[in-house]
Formats: C-alpha cells, structure tokens, sequence
C-alpha cells in the first residue's frame, strides 16, 4: 500500500495484486453461471451483436443496483462467449436504448424491441427484471431475438443481498448525531490508515485484465473506522465489491480537529488495481 502526498485531501492507495490468489466472488457466481447459459442459448441464433438492457423492477422503475448487475451479467456474457459473440458495451447499449425508446414507465418488453429493430442494431438483447426481497435480490432474465420478437427461457436466479449492493441506494452520508466534516479542511486533520490490508481480484476482473480505479468516500468515525462508504466511480467486474468489503475492515488513526479531538471526517478514497 502506498500513500502519496501529491493527492492532497485524497487517500490515494495503490496495491499491487498480482501476486495474490484469484478468488471468486461468491455473491457474483450466480451471475457469471448466467452469462455462461446465456451463451450457450444465444449461440445457435448466430447474432451479429448481443445487448444487455438495464434491468427493472416490475413497475419499470431503475436502481442503481440493477445497472451493476445488467453490467455485471454484460461482462460475464462477453467472456463466456468471446469466440462466437460480440457483446455490446453495456452503458453504451443503456445510452442507445435510451434515444430511441425515450424513458419508458413500464419494463422493456419483447414487443418494444422487436418494433424499434431497424434502429436498435443488436440482433438479440437481453431483458430482465430484479425485485428485491427482504434477504435476497430475485431475478428474471430472458433474452429476446428482436427481429421477430422470440423470446427465449427465462433464466431465473437469486443473490443474496449486500451491505455494498445496498450502499449504491442508500443516503451518503446517513444523519447521524454528530457532525461529519471534511478531512483537510480547516483545522480539521486527514485519517491515516494503520491496517488497511489489500483487496483481492476476482477472477473475472483478472481474466478480462481489467486494471483502474475506484473511488468512494468514506466516513472515518472517531474510533477510527470506516463508519459509512459510498462509491463514487465503479469499475465493475467484481473490484468494486472486494474494495467495498476490504476497506470496510481497516482500521484509521482518526482525524483531529485543533484540540486534539478525534472527529467524524468524510474523505475520498481511491483504491487502484493494477495487474502485473
């Protein structure tokens, strides 16, 4: 772990993974198994291009969670099926779709992509929606040939839910009943990590040798701890959950105002995953 002075009010940390273990995202396993069926049940239609539409819950409305997990699953589609598909950019696909159907109230439907199909360009997209339950986030997902409108089986899988699926909805920074202030700013001092071990790649990060950065702010409590985090800039792929998991668990020396009082400080936090 290195710390450089030049990001002033920034923790820029830099850990190089490559000579850890690859390990599998358990809560993504299911999604990746997914990518892999869908593959195979795409593959005889011999597409041109495959596309995979933001999912929805069933009143058509978006979550932050379900364009990580249409990404997620758009990732794992295009390394299952990289030598006989061609996988769209999921933003890029959720962009398109946007200008050419307008914002729909309701779910994609079949019917929907098989009207627009001279000016969607994807020969099959997959739709799907995503409900979330008390423990769990419950999905549908159905590809759709869009020049006729088939619809093929239904995948239908669950995921365990997450303290960082969560963090993607959830109010940053939660009113809590001290105040939070700014590391570095004023008489306020900057958090110093004192056990911030490294994060892991998962393996589809690693296969697909995606390397970047994520970005979140945290809140470092008094005691020192990373109280309430919130990403800012996601790379997908599985390395923003293991950044999300491990810098829950380090531990800070806390910032101090001017008498000497550990305080509640909110500051950003870049975690780069390089790979060598």
């Amino acid at each position: 772990m290195f710390i450089f002075p030049a990001c002033a009010g920034r923790l820029c940390l830099v850990f190089l993974v490559f000579f850890l273990p690859a390990v599998a995202s358990a809560q993504f396993s299911k999604l990746e198994d997914a990518g892999a069926k869908l593959a195979k049940r795409i593959k005889p239609l011999k597409p041109t291009l495959v596309a995979v539409a933001d999912f929805a819950s069933p009143d058509g409305s978006a979550s932050a969670q379900a364009h990580y997990f249409a990404w997620f699953l758009s990732s794992s589609l295009q390394e299952r099926g990289k030598k006989y598909l061609h996988v769209a950019d999921h933003k890029a696909f959720d962009k398109d779709i946007a200008n050419i159907l307008g914002a729909a109230s309701t779910p994609l439907t079949s019917q929907a992509l098989h009207d627009a199909a001279p000016r969607i360009g994807a020969d099959v997209v997959v739709i799907g929606t995503v409900v979330k339950r008390e423990h769990s986030y419950v999905f549908e997902i159905t590809p759709v040939q869009v020049s006729n409108g088939t619809v093929l089986d239904t995948i239908n899988i669950s995921l365990e839910v997450t303290a960082f699926l969560d963090s993607l909805m959830t109010p940053f920074p939660s009113k809590d009943s001290e105040p939070i202030f700014k590391a570095g700013a004023g008489d306020i001092g900057m958090p110093s990590c004192i056990h911030c071990p490294d994060p892991r790649y998962p393996d589809l990060g690693r296969a697909k040798h995606i390397e970047g950065t994520s970005v979140f702010e945290v809140v470092v409590s008094p005691d020192g701890r990373a109280h309430q985090l919130h990403a800012l800039k996601l790379l997908g792929y599985g390395l923003d959950e293991e950044a999300y998991n491990t810098i829950s668990k380090w531990k800070f020396k806390p910032a101090t105002n001017k008498n000497g009082t550990p305080v509640s400080v909110l500051v950003p936090v870049e975690v780069t995953f390089r790979l060598f």
